[in-house]
């Protein structure tokens, strides 16, 4: 068996170093230096033989002494030499400059990197280098930064500020007009902050948003206002880009920001003198025809109403023939005030011209409040003015449409509103008219019922009746309901229906429920010193009596002056006023549960209350409503009724249903341990000696209706 004869070892390996070399676009180098000569570093002991290709010069004239030292151009020579020959004395022993060089097509661009190899204390030291030709990368690199220096030149001289901003919002740079809208000249004040804050704060969220998108690679554009260093504001647009990183990903943001405030202030000024009145400052018809349109739309959303006038001040022209058109200017800019003095933030006063004004009455749910209005109006516009020595006296003629009552467009509802007006002028000037004459006669029921109602209050009218409450274990009567009854004496009785909301909007209720309060303690107190059983009396509060900053004073005194004991006192209140205001609802009941008042909820299961809520009042009973009594032999009403028994008896309170009228609903109830019960089946509503008779008299039917055993 034969083999071929083996390659030399080194052979072999100067052969690859020499292929290797030949493929490397630098040339590498040798030099042997003596440690007390370290100024002779222009001889190589040793290059590679790519010298011939990528030098244009052959390797025998490359080892000749200095030859590489008389082709560094002139201007680099002495610099290079120096840095070259002081090599040893270095620290690092390590050294890399790059200088000009003479090729044989010219000068081309070197980068030398050379270091000491083995220790510079013995005689002798070598020293290792590389050539690399960097021509085109320098070159390459000298146009990028001309660039640099170009577009930083540009930036600085921009008269729009050009910010640098990363993905956190901090400011990088900040060109000198950014630093003058900012109201500063040291960079040092905005650089390293967050641009949120220099941004108005109604717009951060919106800045926010916008630099999420830009940052996700979209740029944008934004209008915002800005607040410099100093406060002042200013509007502005801003164009934002997204600046990419060596990975691909979105590393900072670029924003060029230019203030528009004059524009904007123009815009705002165009938009001004096209919809507001130059002499009021109020709306002019074009807006206030778009805000009605939007009334009529959120009208028809939820269900509500919106009321339209139309008011003309009655001879006018008259003061400005006799004083001057001057002192009329004036006047309307009082009315105006006036006017809007009467109104709320959400209503609109418009001037239409001349004197003739228009209002929109939003979020109604009756007619009532508008009736009012107008009427308020008319006595306001009806007090004198004085204007430069001159006491004028002016009155007002309106005309009023209510939609969706008058369902038609808008351009027929103003006119409508219009013809209203002038009914109102025909009729004697200084008053209000409905477009509609059914609305008309509900007003003036209304207000005949608002005066009538003033003059029971004086002459006694009104009177409490009471409907009893037994309990379903023992049949006895343990309660009364305390219900307010109007005798008129021309009209007979007036049901509550009818002249409670009159109280609650013109503030009559105030008087009447204290009147109720009072009645109802003294009654229940009359009834103990006549040796009866003590009864418990209900009386319901409104809305306004809940939340009068009296209530507690007013309940206090009545419960005083009867000498009743609070805990035969429940005040009643609605599921639905309960969950107004929850935190304010808490802190009053608390008042009340500790004053010894007994409080429960009427018309349970209506109100759609939070249980999370209901566990936080200091209730004592819930009264399931009659419409749930009423369905008991259905179904659903069944179940319903069962529920609510159940979730009261869980909460610790006892429960009682109204409205009981048969004796299916009363054997219902009982089957599913409802405490009381109270309604037509055990008597209507009473006066008092009707009730003294019953508690005076044979409760045996009462009781037996009660425990259902006829």
């Amino acid at each position: 068996m034969s083999s071929r004869p083996a390659k030399s070892g080194p052979d072999l390996l100067q052969k690859q170093l020499d292929k290797l070399f030949a493929a490397s676009p630098a040339v590498h180098f040798i030099l042997k230096l003596d440690a007390s000569c370290v100024n002779q570093c222009g001889r190589f002991d040793w290059i590679s033989h790519n010298v011939s290709s990528v030098m244009g010069c052959p390797v025998s004239l490359a080892l000749e002494p200095d030859w590489w030292l008389s082709r560094i151009h002139p201007d680099d020579q002495s610099r290079v030499i120096t840095a070259f020959s002081q090599l040893p004395l270095r620290a690092e022993m390590y050294c890399e400059y790059r200088f000009m060089f003479h090729h044989q097509s010219g000068y081309r661009w070197l980068r030398d990197q050379r270091s000491v190899n083995g220790d510079v204390s013995n005689k002798t030291y070598e020293v290792l280098g590389s050539w690399l030709d960097i021509t085109d990368t320098h070159a390459a690199q000298t146009r990028l930064h001309e660039r640099e220096q170009l577009l930083r030149k540009i930036i600085e001289t921009e008269p729009e500020c050009v910010k640098l901003v990363d993905v956190d919002g901090n400011i990088l740079e900040v060109n000198p007009a950014g630093l003058a809208m900012l109201q500063t000249s040291d960079p040092g004040e905005i650089v390293g902050q967050s641009i949120l804050d220099f941004v108005a704060p109604e717009f951060k969220s919106r800045l926010h948003a916008v630099m999420r998108r830009v940052i996700s690679g979209e740029p944008a554009v934004l209008e915002m206002e800005v607040i410099g260093a100093k406060g002042r504001k200013r509007r502005v647009e801003s164009h934002a880009a997204p600046l990419y990183g060596p990975d691909g990903r979105v590393s900072s943001l670029l924003m060029v920001t230019r203030d528009i405030s004059e524009r904007a202030d123009a815009e705002s000024q165009v938009h001004y003198l096209a919809h507001y009145d130059l002499l009021t400052g109020l709306p002019n018809r074009a807006l206030y025809r778009d805000r009605l349109l939007q009334a009529m739309a959120q009208a028809k959303r939820t269900s509500t109403l919106v009321a339209v006038m139309f008011l003309d001040i009655d001879h006018f022209k008259d003061v400005n023939d006799s004083l001057g058109h001057a002192i009329g200017d004036q006047l309307l800019k009082e009315i105006a005030q006036r006017i809007r003095a009467c109104v709320r933030e959400t209503d609109t006063v418009a001037r239409f011209g001349g004197d003739e004004f228009g209002l929109i009455q939003t979020n109604l749910n009756t007619v009532e409040g508008t009736a009012d209005l107008a009427d308020r109006l008319i006595k306001e516009i009806g007090k004198p003015f004085h204007i430069e020595g001159h006491e004028i006296h002016t009155a007002a003629s309106i005309g009023v449409t209510i939609y969706p009552f008058d369902d038609h467009n808008a351009e027929d509802i103003l006119k409508n509103a219009d013809m209203a007006m002038y009914k109102a002028k025909r009729e004697g000037r200084g008053r209000y008219q409905f477009y509609i004459a059914e609305l008309n006669k509900i007003i003036q029921q209304r207000t005949a019922i608002e005066r009538d109602l003033r003059t029971a209050l004086v002459k006694d009218q009104l009177r409490l009746h009471y409907q009893p409450q037994l309990d379903l274990t023992t049949g006895k009567v343990v309660g009364v309901e305390a219900l307010l009854r109007w005798q008129h004496p021309e009209r007979g009785d007036i049901s509550p229906v009818e002249f409670i909301p009159v109280a609650e909007s013109t503030g009559l209720i105030m008087p009447i429920g204290e009147w109720v309060l009072r009645t109802a303690c003294q009654q229940a107190r009359a009834w103990q010193d006549a040796g009866l059983p003590p009864v418990r009396v209900a009386i319901n509060l409104s809305a306004v009596q809940f939340r009068h900053k009296n209530l507690h004073e007013s309940i206090t005194q009545a419960l005083s002056e009867s000498r009743l004991d609070p805990c035969w006192l429940e005040i009643e209140l609605t599921e639905s006023l309960i969950m107004k205001d929850v935190r304010t609802t808490i802190e009053t009941l608390q008042h009340l549960h500790e004053l010894g008042v007994q409080i429960s909820i009427d018309d349970f299961g209506t109100g759609y209350s939070s249980l999370s809520y209901l566990t936080r009042f200091p209730i004592s009973k819930i009264k399931l409503d009659k419409s749930f009594v009423r369905d008991v032999d259905k179904k659903d009403g069944a179940a319903i009724a069962h529920t609510v028994i159940t979730l009261g008896h869980s909460l610790n309170m006892k429960v009682m249903a109204e409205g009981v009228e048969t004796v299916e609903q009363l054997r219902f109830l009982r089957e599913h341990a409802c405490n009381e019960v109270q309604g037509y089946y055990f008597g209507r509503p009473m006066p008092a000696s009707a009730i003294e008779r019953m508690l005076t008299g044979s409760l045996d039917g009462l009781k037996a209706r009660a425990l259902d055993l006829e």
